[in-house]
């Protein structure tokens, strides 16, 4: 394999500092994520449903803008809609075909607002959609072109469909990866997931979804700050709202004694409250989304579902890319999956990263960088990441089966 670099760094994963990050679905950033990934999906399910294939397009630069509410103990409102920043491009005609890509991608975001928040919102009334997707080529498109660019976001015909005969890299850009996860990331991506889920919620259904988990370790010491939004409609008071508070910390603190064994553990819960002047986490609909806040795609969890500062970490939006070509999507999940691929077989700790130059074969990256904690057989390395490599393109059907961890 050509540009296969394999690397031992001793005490590679032997972490005595760490931090660690993870935003729930709730967080205006996850939203975002969220929202594009469905959008891309339900695009590329359109695409492929009536033409065959993918067809050209990015979701990547959507954002969630805060609307305002009205809050006390026993009840809460929105007063103003959220607004959606629908942004990026898309084909709008295959053939002589018109794509209805506007009332595709308007529903989706209505439907998965309403999946997301259920009786909390209503998606017609309290939703306010903003259309900025355009079809504008980016530069390299003259005049005079016949190659790619020439009908990129018009195809006439199946053999124009960028990605329908090769696979080529979109962007020069780079994805990465690493395994195993270290005991405090398990941690911390395992407690938020808990909290919600809907055995939690239905044991709790104060606990809104913008819950978000931040840990630091320094050796054994371990510090846990975590936000816990509760809904109005289920806090009739100051009292009620202290008692979930001391409820939760006790089923916290449990959880986190059995998964960090050993640990010196502290643990801090809505630290911006502020009891004797009435400021506490209280919400209409469970998330900050609902008065102010923003979120915007690329800003919260890595394709493994943390923010890990202090490991390899890459600033890519992976949702809402295209799924068939975009390196800044396929390389992050391909990394991570040769990582804990290579991790299972040859027990080393491991970090990947996988970079491109544009318009060449996405399944050979221009530089392919292993690095390991041992040293292993290198045979058999480049024998692993060849086939997974080759095997990106059942990624994008993963993707659109929604079976892969984005966000």
């Amino acid at each position: 394999m050509k540009n296969l670099h394999i690397v031992s760094v001793p005490q590679l994963g032997e972490l005595e500092t760490e931090v660690v990050e993870r935003k729930g679905i709730g967080h205006p950033d996850t939203i975002a994520d969220a929202l594009a990934e469905n959008l891309s999906v339900a695009y590329s399910r359109y695409t492929l449903d009536n033409f065959g294939a993918i067809l050209h397009h990015n979701f990547d630069k959507v954002s969630v803008l805060g609307g305002t509410t009205e809050v006390d103990f026993g009840n809460g409102r929105l007063t103003s809609p959220i607004r959606v920043i629908l942004n990026g491009r898309a084909s709008l005609r295959f053939a002589d075909k018109v794509i209805p890509v506007r009332e595709l991608l308007e529903a989706e975001t209505r439907r998965f607002f309403a999946e997301l928040f259920g009786n909390y919102i209503n998606p017609e009334r309290n939703l306010e959609i903003h259309w900025f997707v355009s079809s504008a080529s980016g530069p390299g498109k003259t005049k005079w072109s016949t190659g790619s660019r020439a009908h990129l976001f018009a195809p006439r015909s199946i053999a124009e469909v960028k990605g329908y005969d090769r696979l080529l890299n979109n962007d020069t850009s780079m994805g990465c990866g690493y395994a195993p996860l270290s005991p405090l990331e398990q941690a911390v991506r395992e407690l938020e997931e808990e909290l919600n889920s809907l055995s939690t919620k239905q044991t709790h259904p104060w606990l809104g979804t913008d819950i978000k988990v931040m840990a630091t370790k320094v050796h054994q010491k371990c510090g846990f700050t975590i936000c816990l939004p509760q809904i109005a409609s289920y806090v009739a008071s100051l009292e009620a709202y202290q008692e979930n508070l001391a409820a939760m910390r006790t089923s916290v603190e449990q959880k986190l004694a059995a998964s960090l064994p050993g640990a010196e553990i502290t643990l801090w819960f809505n630290t911006r409250d502020d009891f004797a002047r009435g400021d506490v986490y209280l919400t209409a609909i469970g998330s900050s989304i609902e008065s102010g806040d923003e979120g915007i795609v690329g800003r919260g969890n890595r394709v493994n579902g943390l923010i890990t500062p202090l490991r390899p970490i890459n600033l890519e939006g992976a949702c809402g890319k295209n799924p068939k070509y975009y390196t800044g999507k396929l390389y992050n999940v391909a990394a991570h999956r040769i990582a804990e691929r290579l991790y299972q077989e040859m027990q080393s700790a491991c970090e990947v990263l996988l970079v491109s130059q544009a318009g060449q074969s996405l399944t050979e990256p221009w530089q392919t960088i292993i690095r390991l904690a041992h040293k292993c057989d290198e045979k058999r390395i480049a024998w692993i990441v060849e086939e997974e490599l080759a095997h990106i393109p059942d990624i994008t059907e993963a993707l659109l089966k929604k079976t892969v961890r984005l966000y």
